[in-house]
């Protein structure tokens, strides 16, 4: 009797930790957000596995971008909305980093795979290949935080790859 019971509780316990979990109504808003974009931008490619919406404007040429190559991008990042979070368009250089490292969002990766030099792409990215549930933000001087990206934002970048330098083999 007492097993069963036992089964029972969890069973329970676990229907109600699913059921009050306010993750699950982020990621509706969030899908429903990219939907609401995709339909009134007549965007007609399919995401990606990752839920990543790739449009290419240029291909670019050569071979495609491989993981541990090192690239210099020149990008924009704004919110759906149309707010502009974040560029690089008049920096003297490009963001240069190595494409798989852990210290760029997972989704940038991954659409460079699908990029090659020369190739300018507008991409619709979800947060969970972004900033995630936690988003993104600094601390000023006196130690305040302020929040850049929030949690459960999808992005949209304009990503342009105009430098390229292929890993070395060993």
């Amino acid at each position: 009797m007492g097993k069963k019971f036992n089964a029972a509780a969890l069973a329970i316990l676990a229907v109600i930790i699913v059921a009050c979990n306010p993750a699950k109504k982020y990621e509706e808003e969030e899908r429903s957000l990219i939907q609401d974009y995709v339909a009134t931008n007549n965007i007609t490619v399919s995401p990606d596995a990752n839920g990543i919406y790739y449009i290419e404007n240029v291909a670019g040429t050569g071979e495609l971008i491989q993981r541990g190559d090192s690239v210099g991008i020149r990008y924009t990042g704004n919110f759906l909305s149309g707010k502009k979070f974040d560029d690089n368009l008049e920096a003297d250089t490009p963001f240069r980093f190595r494409v798989g490292s852990p210290f760029i969002i997972e989704g940038w990766s991954m659409t460079l795979l699908k990029m090659k030099m020369g190739s300018k792409a507008k991409v619709i990215m979800p947060s969970k290949m972004a900033y995630g549930s936690m988003g993104f933000g600094t601390y000023d001087y006196y130690g305040n935080y302020y929040t850049i990206i929030p949690g459960y934002s999808p992005l949209l970048f304009e990503m342009e790859v105009v430098e390229l330098t292929r890993k070395t083999k060993k």
